[in-house]
């Protein structure tokens, strides 16, 4: 795949402006290889993937061995395959051998900036300032790069859901990838999603006051808690739906007390004690 936008060969005569100079701006990871090495063969396609998997972050420059034996010594190169990634004119880190992907990937990730990473961190950072619309402007501008990037779809959700949009939001959440999911984070927005927006309990109240086995009315009330934030009284109000009718709308209210230990996390300090009372409700 040599000589695509992100993947070019190199030699002794160009090797300066290729890689050298070309270095200053974006880093560049030398590929040293020859035609006889069996590992080289191995490496090779997996270098290129990633170069045009990753759009730019970084240049793959195709060194053939055997055609460029006095760079070879300049790199001080030991054996082949051999990777050394060149960046503000100099080598800063380099291996041997043909690693797997996930590896050359940490390699990589360890010594290239990502910009879409500083997005989304900035973003945060923003988001915990009290600056939403500075925080969802950086997360835009990550999508822009990587418009599938599930920290940033998830962090434009959460500014959604604070502002009352829930729609916004969930167009953000059905962006994610199937594999993402099942992120903790992503089954928390989807959690408090489901526990926002009905505030007023006094009419749920009277319900169930009048008829005590009104289970809808109970789930329905258990959720305007969650929402307000009066997760032990939420709570309790499914729990009562599973003493009263375990199979109620297939067995929604323990559902949503697992929707709400999502919502929490598992380090929220409650969280135990409410695990310990689903647990007595269920094998009492």
């Amino acid at each position: 795949m040599a000589n695509s936008q992100w993947v070019i060969d190199v030699d002794e005569n160009d090797f300066n402006q290729a890689v050298i100079q070309q270095s200053l701006s974006t880093p560049v990871l030398v590929d040293i290889w020859a035609p006889w090495c069996g590992p080289c063969k191995t490496l090779g396609p997996i270098l290129e993937q990633l170069a045009e998997e990753m759009q730019g972050r970084f240049i793959l420059a195709k060194v053939n061995a055997d055609d460029n034996q006095q760079l070879c010594q300049q790199m001080q190169v030991q054996g082949i395959p051999a990777c050394k990634l060149v960046f503000n004119g100099e080598i800063v880190d380099e291996f041997t051998g043909a690693l797997p992907k996930n590896q050359i990937i940490e390699f990589l990730d360890k010594n290239i900036p990502n910009e879409v990473a500083n997005l989304i961190e900035q973003g945060k950072i923003l988001e915990q300032n009290g600056d939403p619309q500075g925080a969802f402007n950086h997360y835009h501008a990550a999508l822009e790069v990587e418009p599938n990037n599930t920290d940033a779809l998830v962090g434009q959700a959460r500014i959604f859901i604070a502002h009352d949009q829930k729609n916004e939001a969930q167009e953000r959440l059905e962006m994610i990838s199937a594999n993402d999911q099942d992120n903790p984070e992503v089954r928390a927005l989807i959690a408090q999603m489901e526990f926002s927006g009905n505030t007023d309990t006094s009419d749920l109240e009277a319900r169930i006051k009048k008829n005590p086995d009104d289970l809808a009315a109970r789930m329905e009330l258990g959720r305007a808690l969650i929402g307000q934030n009066q997760h032990e009284a939420g709570i309790d109000q499914f729990l009562e739906v599973v003493k009263r009718d375990r199979s109620f709308e297939d067995d929604a209210g323990r559902k949503a007390v697992l929707q709400t230990f999502d919502m929490l996390g598992p380090t929220h300090p409650m969280v135990p004690k409410f695990r310990s009372k689903l647990s007595s409700v269920l094998f009492s």
